[in-house]
């Protein structure tokens, strides 16, 4: 499930889409052997001896491709960036002509017509019906005639249906309807009441369409009149509790060009003085780098990718990568500076709250824009280009406003306005510069090949018997001690040591273990621990703690704030009065054993004064998550000839974040972690002395027992993820606790999806979704568990993609004593963690995605890694809410859906597909589903309007007498097909 590489990118004619919206990686080199290969391993290759064979003619290289691509043609209706192969284009702008005239003819199906009127123009929606009332609800509609040039002209209503009756929906129709009087013919005289009555079931929104046939005797026309019918079933108070505060506004795209100079302002006083031995450079973006790939407006240029090439070297190797990596950081870091400058605003009003000010910025607690204590601002009076701007250095952040010092010749009155301008806080990427351009560049850590492993051996299992362990849990696990017993015994100044982690195998055990062992047997030992994030930091120090806060110190930067840290911690920490992080004195950090801190913050231990070396070890948790100049940041800065590095980490889980797709595409999205298991000795397969096998044992250890998942959870991430590989250890009584749970749809299967079809909304500028039907769902199994016996709010874990999803679920929770402690976050907040129960809602929705972008209704939940992260959290009940529909468009999802109803796990709205049916042609079927029946829904009304002398049925002379409506509207006047 790890990325693939893109081979059109290595054809003549380069990659076919868009620069940054590739998927695929392009760090990729075709060889004059004839083999693709990844361009990081391209020197290492071409000195192998397979490149010589193959040149040599003694073997035959096995390449996937790397022909030329088709040529491609611009779509007319398409954005300019589309393009289709020929043979494909066709066929495409087909698609674009039917989805018009589908527009145009269902538009003209709502409006009235030939003077009859029926009510509800803009729809009829029910509303929300509680849960709870079974019965039917029925509304009434009219259809009246109003008069008109041929109002004596005799006009009958032949046809009344719901729609999802004629098209025989799998779901079964929840609308009907009936007609009174029962007269076929609309007079002047009155109305024609239409009841439609919803038949509520089970929870999730509801959509039909009410299709009216009339026949104008006369003119012996038929017409069509069509209302839109919708209905929500679910909590009613929790739907006008959650309803959107103000419509969604797409906020409109500002970019305030940075003219003018720049008055600086005041270090926050809150903060502690740092003692620095050295000034960090600032590594501005190249302008000619920015201009070679940006357009003057802002947008990428079509020629990004091929233009960057210039300034990337054509090899990557010892010399280059330095160079290599700079290029991509700086395209990373424009396109970040760029997203972030979208945020400015305009006309608005800074509040003195001396000696602060206090502004007010929409989206701030949703992380756009981000906005941490320490970075900067630019204001300056509305309307005035080229004058000075006032650099606002932010000094607190609430949920709605921060608060920022400016240099005392900066002063405001009330109702004066400001154009404010976001700064990036440059920060991780010059670190990262630093450690890339020091000479530090160790082969043995870059690029491991066979010449640094000569004296490597795998340590004997006598060996690994003489282990005492500090934590007797791994006794009865080989692969753990087989990595403890590897990484004590690696000789100093040995290659990287990966710890290889699948979800619940213990990686950070293991390597926690590891530490320990290494300061039992030399007390001089120094071990820098480092993670991506400040969770996995904080894990490591809570696993240390018997160290004491004289042996381990966690590191924070000054910009994490004070909350965040775990109270047991923060005598760990160094903090001042204004609850405040500092930076410790030179002196008091060569004291501690341990040092904890991300990989970012470890760039300050090197501008502290501390020499490379000091540190012994250097330990990376979850190195999979790092961009590789992340992880080079404490590598490169502190590493002597004798340092050993150990990554803990698993590339089939979260991997990098970053901002720019080009950038991703380049390499970045690919960690360091996943580069060195792509080198022939990190090999899964057994270590041979002669050089022939992998690493196992030496340069990497795989660890197989699961202690965290119910078999049930384990086994689909097994077969999908591992290869069968893992093995379920998790203990019984923990595991299989909920095995009989009433709200389990099957016993003894502990997942459970609930589909559910809801509605996607938005509100105000934010342009993250909310899903009310799913927020109620996940409060009903919420309580449901809580009121069970022994279940308590710290058990319970609620991962959602979106933060609107978030607030909205810790909305109902705070309403209820017994769910306002329940943790509810997104799956990058739980990496590394477990709960008891985790319920997960997918949010999206979307009921236009046949006529989209699949990967964009889908949105981020379409992302294998993510998938893998929150499934695994899961040790004993795991409950997902979600479309079904929707997320069957995605191979992985639809996968886990069929496992979980041939499991017996299924509830709520019945599938829509053979679970039994391969997964790889359902996406490409349901497009030419929709397809086809988009021309039979175009095609079907054109008959209905079609004049009857044209064909079709004859309407006999009536002779003015009232006949009740035929046998069209089916036995009986109510329209519903048994469901």
């Amino acid at each position: 499930m790890l990325v693939g590489w893109c081979y059109d990118s290595v054809s003549p004619g380069g990659c076919r889409l868009p620069p940054g919206t590739c998927p695929l990686r392009h760090d990729i080199a075709k060889c004059s052997c004839g083999l693709i290969l990844n361009a990081r391993n391209y020197e290492a290759h071409v000195h192998g001896r397979r490149h010589q064979k193959i040149l040599a003619g003694t073997q035959r290289p096995v390449s996937k491709r790397g022909k030329a691509g088709p040529v491609l043609k611009k779509c007319p209706h398409c954005r300019p960036t589309r393009e289709f192969r020929e043979d494909e284009l066709e066929a495409h702008v087909t698609t674009h002509t039917v989805q018009e005239q589908l527009a145009a003819a269902l538009e003209d199906a709502q409006r009235n017509k030939d003077g009859i009127v029926v009510s509800d123009l803009e729809g009829l929606d029910f509303g929300v019906v509680d849960e709870d009332e079974q019965r039917p609800v029925v509304v009434e509609m009219l259809v009246q005639r109003t008069g008109g040039d041929d109002s004596g002209a005799p006009i009958s209503l032949s046809k009344i249906r719901m729609l999802s009756s004629q098209r025989k929906d799998e779901h079964g129709t929840k609308f009907s309807v009936a007609i009174t009087p029962t007269s076929k013919f609309i007079r002047c005289a009155g109305p024609h009441k239409i009841l439609v009555t919803f038949h509520p079931s089970y929870a999730g929104h509801f959509e039909d369409t009410l299709e009216l046939v009339f026949t104008n005797i006369v003119k012996r026309r038929r017409f069509v009149i069509q209302r839109k019918i919708s209905a929500t079933v679910g909590s009613r108070a929790d739907h006008e509790h959650l309803a959107p505060t103000a419509p969604y506004t797409q906020r409109k795209r500002r970019s305030i060009k940075l003219d003018g100079p720049v008055k600086r302002s005041l270090r926050p006083s809150t903060w502690t003085p740092t003692k620095w031995i050295s000034k960090l450079p600032q590594f501005n973006v190249p302008q000619n780098l920015v201009q070679a790939v940006y357009t003057e407006k802002g947008y990428l240029k079509r020629s990004a990718r091929q233009d960057v090439k210039r300034f990337m070297p054509s090899s990557f190797n010892i010399r280059t990568y330095a160079r290599y990596f700079q290029t991509i950081i700086y395209l990373d870091e424009e396109g970040k500076q760029r997203a972030l400058a979208d945020y400015s605003m305009e006309d608005v009003e800074i509040k003195a709250d001396y000696p602060k000010y206090k502004l007010e910025v929409k989206g701030l607690s949703e992380g756009r824009p981000s906005v941490l204590v320490g970075d900067f601002i630019l204001v300056r009076s509305v309307g005035q280009p080229n004058t000075t701007w006032f650099e606002g250095r932010v000094h607190d952040v609430a949920m709605s406003h921060v608060k920022l010092r400016f240099s005392d010749a900066f002063n405001t009155y009330r109702g004066t306005k400001f154009d404010v301008r976001f700064v990036l806080n440059r920060l991780p990427y010059r670190r990262a510069h630093h450690a890339l351009i020091n000479k530090n560049d160790p082969a043995r850590l870059l690029f491991p090949g066979p010449e640094h492993l000569r004296e490597a051996r795998l340590v004997p299992q006598a060996t690994v018997k003489e282990l005492i362990l500090l934590n007797r849990s791994l006794g009865g696990n080989p692969a753990q001690l087989q990595a403890v017993a590897a990484i004590v015994h690696q000789p100093r100044g040995s290659v990287p040591f990966i710890v290889f982690g699948p979800p619940g195998t213990g990686k950070t055990v293991t390597i926690v273990e590891a530490m320990g062992q290494l300061l039992q047997r030399d007390p001089d030992a120094r071990i820098l621990a480092c993670t991506p994030s400040n969770k996995a930091g904080d894990l490591i120090v809570q696993k240390l703690m018997y160290l004491g806060p004289s042996g381990v110190f966690r590191l924070n930067s000054m910009s994490r704030k004070y909350p965040d840290l775990p109270t047991s911690l923060r005598e760990y920490s160094l903090f001042n009065g204004n609850r405040i992080f500092a930076m410790p004195a030179l002196e008091d950090v060569l004291k501690y054993r341990v040092v904890v801190c991300t990989c970012v913050s470890a760039g300050a231990l090197a501008s502290l004064g501390v020499k490379p070396g000091h540190f012994g070890w250097i330990f990376i948790d979850e190195a999979g998550q790092a961009t590789e100049p992340d992880t080079m940041i404490p590598i490169k800065e502190l590493v002597d000839h004798r340092t050993n590095v150990i990554l803990a980490g698993d590339p089939k889980q979260l991997g990098p974040t970053m901002q720019s797709g080009l950038a991703a595409e380049l390499g970045l999205r690919e960690s360091y972690l996943a580069r060195l298991m792509e080198r022939p000795r990190y090999d899964l397969s057994p270590w041979k002395s002669d050089g022939s096998g992998g690493g196992q044992g030496v340069t990497i250890v795989e660890l197989l027992d699961n202690f965290r998942n119910h078999p049930a959870i384990l086994d689909f991430l097994n077969e999908h993820f591992y290869d069968n590989r893992l093995h379920a250890c998790g203990d019984p009584m923990l595991t299989r606790r909920l095995e009989d749970w009433d709200g389990l749809p099957r016993k003894k299967f502990p997942i459970a999806f609930h589909a559910v079809a809801g509605r996607d909304q938005r509100e105000e500028s934010s342009p993250s979704y909310f899903n009310i039907s799913e927020a109620t769902l996940v409060k009903n199994y919420c309580s449901s568990l809580i009121a069970k016996k022994g279940i308590r709010a710290e058990h319970i874990a609620v991962i959602t993609p979106y933060h609107a999803q978030r607030m909205k679920i810790l909305n109902l929770f705070h309403r209820d004593s017994e769910l306002k402690d329940i943790n509810v976050g997104s799956v990058e907040e739980f990496q590394g963690q477990e709960r008891l129960i985790v319920i997960i809602s997918t949010v999206r929705s979307n009921p236009d995605f046949l006529t989209s972008d699949i990967r964009r209704s889908l949105g981020f939940v379409a992302s294998p890694r993510r998938f893998n992260v929150a499934i695994s959290r899961a040790q004993a009940l795991l409950i997902i809410v979600g479309n079904a529909d929707v997320l069957a468009l995605d191979p992985v999802w639809r996968s886990f859906m069929n496992y979980i109803h041939n499991g017996g796990g299924w509830r709520g709205r019945p599938i829509s597909w053979d679970p039994e049916a391969n997964v790889d042609d359902y996406v490409e079927g349901i497009k030419r589903r929709a397809a086809g029946e988009d021309k039979e829904t175009i095609e079907r009304l054109k008959a209905l309007v079609v004049g009857v002398s044209e064909g079709n049925d004859v309407v006999p002379h009536f002779d003015g007498d009232d006949e009740e409506i035929d046998g069209e509207l089916g036995d009986g006047l109510v329209i519903r097909e048994v469901d």
